[in-house]
């Protein structure tokens, strides 16, 4: 039972985070992810998250650290492609 409560507040912070980014709230949702990732330091979701943050507001390094840090709690989740678009991207801007 506590690990449906622990699984349910999870995803109601993600769902209250991915709000607060799609409104243009970048400062809550980044200080909601600070807050949650101190807690679950492991919740590869939240880091997933802040690396979609950060690349919105085009801070490719904050990035790719974020991404990387939720693609080895989860190597099959969703941060494996965001690693190679960050990457791609930051090349783009290099001119390389």
């Amino acid at each position: 039972m506590e690990d449906k409560k622990k699984i349910l507040g999870q995803i109601i912070s993600a769902v209250e985070i991915e709000a607060l980014m799609r409104e243009g709230k970048n400062e809550e949702a980044h200080s909601s992810l600070s807050n949650l990732l101190k807690k679950e330091p492991k919740n590869s979701y939240a880091w997933y998250l802040l690396g979609n943050l950060y690349s919105r507001q085009q801070l490719y390094r904050e990035a790719l650290e974020a991404y990387n840090n939720a693609k080895l709690l989860e190597p099959d989740g969703p941060a494996a492609a965001a690693v190679d678009w960050v990457v791609e991207q930051m090349s783009a801007s290099d001119g390389l």
